[in-house]
């Protein structure tokens, strides 16, 4: 299991499962943004393209969950 942190398309960060993600799809007519599968949820997100979303998932560092937090 390895999470990510990702901003979402209202400038939340949310931390994602990169196992859990299902598919990466683009949205939008004037306004395109990408929107990623994880789980159940859809998470808009920032990017504008799947080619940049994508890239940053495998890119992305880890986080270190730490015991206790």
């Amino acid at each position: 299991m390895r999470f990510i942190n990702i901003e979402n398309k209202d400038g939340d960060t949310v931390a994602i499962n990169t196992d859990a993600i299902g598919h990466i799809e683009q949205w939008g007519n004037a306004w395109k943004y990408v929107v990623i599968y994880c789980g159940s949820k859809a998470i808009a997100t920032k990017f504008t393209t799947i080619e940049a979303a994508v890239d940053y998932v495998q890119r992305a560092s880890s986080i270190s969950l730490n015991k206790g937090v």
